[in-house]
């Protein structure tokens, strides 16, 4: 268990990363994300405390959400970057994202809560984002058994 005030989720979300210093935009996959901030396992030419622009844009939709953050560590695996100055909008934002609510019952719902999460850009992918979590509800606790 992640004993942090902010745990982190996995994920494998699209962003977008401008740099504050010199405009370069950078398409990374990032692999975890919190209400705090995120880690990136490559993002090129970053420094410690370097600032960027992170621009998180769901699938599906036109409309994207800019967040600022502060790269805070960097080491072999990749790049932490810490959220700055967050208003009320973005930390609802990053608490939908990381907490998706859905009670286990409607698959779809699921599917598409979850799978902001997930790189979930073709048929296949959404079929093993539906696999798991259909397996992950019905034979635990949360979900109601199916017989």
């Amino acid at each position: 268990m992640d004993a942090r005030k902010n745990p982190r989720t996995k994920t494998s979300f699209q962003v977008t990363f401008v740099s504050k210093a010199n405009g370069v935009s950078q398409n990374r996959t990032i692999a975890d994300i919190s209400q705090s901030g995120l880690f990136v396992n490559a993002l090129s030419g970053a420094k410690l405390n370097d600032h960027y622009r992170v621009l998180f844009r769901r699938p599906g939709q036109v409309e994207s959400i800019q967040l600022t953050a502060q790269v805070t560590r960097i080491n072999h695996r990749g790049t932490a970057l810490t959220f700055r100055q967050l208003d009320p909008q973005e930390s609802r934002f990053l608490s939908e994202l990381t907490n998706p609510n859905w009670d286990g019952k409607d698959l779809l719902e699921g599917v598409i809560k979850h799978g902001i999460l997930e790189n979930t850009t073709n048929f296949a992918d959404c079929m093993r984002l539906t696999s798991l979590l259909s397996s992950d509800y019905r034979f635990t606790s949360r979900g109601e058994s199916i017989n």
